[in-house]
C-alpha cells in the first residue's frame, strides 16, 4: 500500500511535460500605425471611447427597446452562446486526459458442472486501478491548450455576434424610420398634386388653361400613387427584417412617433491608432485561433516521441465477500507500457504538415481580419465629412426649391408662366426631400457602423 502511495505521487509530479509548440509570436499588424487625419472630423475626447455602451450611445429610446428584445430573443445570438458552452465542455474532455484516470471494479463469478452432484463454486474481485500518461513531450498538454484556445475563440465570436446584432438591429429600425417618412412626404406630395388638380380643373372650364395642363396634372398624380406602392412595399419590407432581428412577430412599436434623438457621434482623438482595432471580437476571435493552431504544431511534434503509460492497481478476490478485503486475499500489479512509433506510412509527418499549414492560413486569416476592419474604420471616418456636406448642400438647396415652387405657383395664377413650371418644382421638391431622408439615414448607419467597427456595442 505505502509503495503504491509513492508510485501515485511520483506520477503526479510528472504531469507537467515540456512543450514542443513554437513560441507565439503575435504578428505585426499589416496596416498604418493610425489612420489618416484628413477628413475624419477627430476631435478630443478622454480616454476610454473606445468603452461606450450602447445604451450610451443610442438616444432614442425605442431603439434601446428592440435592442433589449433582440438580445433576449435572437436565434443567432442563443446559437453563438450554444456553441461557447459545447467549445467549454469539449475543452474540459480533452483536459481530463492529462490527469490520471481512477477507476474501481468489482465482478462475481458463480460455477459448476451440468451433472453430478458437485456444489457450484463463488469468487468475487474487487479492485482501484490508477492509470497515467506521462505527458514528457507535451501532446496532452498542447491538445487541451488548443482546445482551450478555441474556446476563447468562441466567447470572442459570441461577442462579435452581440455586436452585430446590436448594429442590424439598429440600422433595421432607422432603415423602417425612412421607409416610413418616404411614405409620408410621398403621401403629401400626392394631396399636393391632388389640389393642383382640381385647380386646373377649375381654370380648364373658365378657359384660362388647356386640356394639356389637366393631363400633365393627371399624370404626375397616377406616377406619385405608383411611388406611394413602392414605399408601402419598402416599408412592409423593413418591417419583416426587424422582426426576423427581434426573434418575435410581436406588434413593432410606433415609427411615427416623435423622436427624441437618434444617437451620440462617436467622438475620437486628432490621433487614431490602429492599435484600437486589436480590441475589436473577430480579430481577438482570429488571434485565438492562431493561438490554438501552434497549440496543435506542439501536439503534432510530440507524436513522433515515445508515449509513456503507467497503469497500477490493488485488488482482492475470495469465494466469500466477508474476507473479499482482508489482507490475505490482496494484491497490487504495476504495468509500465511504451510506444515508440516506428513506421506508420509517414502518418506523423503529414500530421505535422498540416498542423503548420493549418498555422499558416491562421495567420493569413489574422492579417486579413486585420485588415477589412481596417478599412471599414477608414472608409466610415472618410465618409463622415462627405455626408455632412452633403446634407448641408441639400438643404440648402432644399429651401431654394421651395421658394422657386411658391413663386411659380404665383406667377402660374397670373398667367405669366405655363403649368409645366409648376410640375417640375414640385416634382425637384419631392425628389430633393427623398434625397435628404436618404442622406440623413446614411448618416446614422454610418455612424453606427464606425461604432461597431471600433469594437463598440458589446457593454451595456
Amino acid at each position: 500500500m505505502r509503495n503504491f502511495k509513492r508510485l501515485t505521487l511520483s506520477m503526479a509530479l510528472l504531469l507537467a511535460g515540456c512543450s514542443l509548440a513554437p513560441d507565439y509570436q503575435r504578428p505585426a499588424l499589416p496596416v498604418p500605425q493610425q489612420f489618416s487625419l484628413s477628413q475624419n472630423q477627430l476631435v478630443t475626447s478622454p480616454t476610454g471611447y473606445q468603452d461606450s455602451g450602447w445604451r450610451q450611445f443610442f438616444v432614442d429610446p425605442q431603439v434601446k427597446v428592440l435592442i433589449d428584445e433582440a438580445l433576449r430573443n435572437n436565434r443567432d445570438l442563443r446559437m453563438a452562446t450554444l456553441k461557447v458552452q459545447e467549445a467549454r465542455a469539449q475543452y474540459r474532455v480533452t483536459d481530463a486526459d492529462r490527469y490520471p484516470q481512477l477507476n474501481a471494479e468489482s465482478s462475481g463469478n458463480w460455477s459448476g458442472k451440468l451433472k453430478g452432484d458437485t456444489r457450484s463454486t463463488r469468487e468475487y474481485e474487487a479492485g482501484l486501478n490508477l492509470s497515467v500518461d506521462l505527458d514528457f513531450f507535451g501532446r496532452l498538454k498542447n491538445m487541451s491548450e488548443a482546445d482551450r484556445q478555441n474556446f476563447f475563440a468562441s466567447e470572442e465570436a459570441r461577442r462579435a455576434v452581440h455586436i452585430l446584432l446590436v448594429s442590424n438591429v439598429a440600422q433595421s429600425w432607422f432603415n423602417q424610420r425612412l421607409a416610413f417618412a418616404q411614405l409620408q412626404v410621398a403621401q403629401e406630395t400626392l394631396s399636393n398634386y391632388e389640389r393642383a388638380y382640381a385647380l386646373v380643373e377649375k381654370q380648364l372650364v373658365t378657359g384660362s388653361t388647356n386640356v394639356l395642363a389637366l393631363e400633365q396634372a393627371r399624370g404626375v398624380i397616377e406616377s406619385t400613387r405608383s411611388d406611394i406602392a413602392k414605399r408601402q412595399g419598402e416599408l412592409a419590407q423593413a418591417n419583416n427584417a426587424l422582426q426576423l432581428l427581434l426573434g418575435s412577430y410581436a406588434k413593432l412599436l410606433d415609427d411615427a412617433r416623435q423622436n427624441v434623438g437618434d444617437i451620440n457621434g462617436v467622438t475620437l482623438p486628432p490621433s487614431l491608432s490602429s492599435q484600437i482595432l486589436l480590441q475589436r471580437p473577430d480579430i481577438m476571435e482570429a488571434e485565438h485561433a492562431l493561438m490554438a493552431a501552434n497549440a496543435n504544431i506542439g501536439a503534432a511534434r510530440a507524436a513522433f516521441f515515445p508515449s509513456i503509460t503507467l497503469t497500477s492497481g490493488i485488488s482482492g478476490s475470495s469465494s466469500d465477500l466477508s474476507s473479499l478485503f482482508s489482507t490475505a486475499s490482496g494484491m497490487w500489479n504495476f504495468i509500465p507500457k511504451v510506444e515508440l512509433p516506428i513506421f506508420n506510412a509517414g502518418r506523423n509527418q503529414a500530421n505535422l504538415d498540416l498542423a503548420e499549414i493549418r498555422q499558416q492560413q491562421s495567420v493569413v486569416n489574422y492579417e486579413q481580419k486585420i485588415q477589412n476592419a481596417f478599412k471599414e474604420v477608414a472608409d466610415a471616418l472618410a465618409l463622415r465629412q462627405s455626408l455632412t456636406d452633403q446634407i448641408r448642400g441639400q438643404q440648402r438647396y432644399l429651401t431654394s426649391l421651395q421658394i422657386t415652387l411658391q413663386r411659380a405657383r404665383a406667377l402660374y395664377r397670373n398667367g405669366a408662366v405655363s403649368y409645366i413650371n409648376v410640375l417640375d418644382a414640385e416634382r425637384s421638391l419631392f425628389a430633393t426631400q427623398q434625397t435628404l431622408l436618404d442622406l440623413n439615414y446614411a448618416r446614422q448607419v454610418n455612424e453606427i457602423t464606425l461604432y461597431t467597427a471600433l469594437g463598440g456595442g458589446w457593454l451595456e
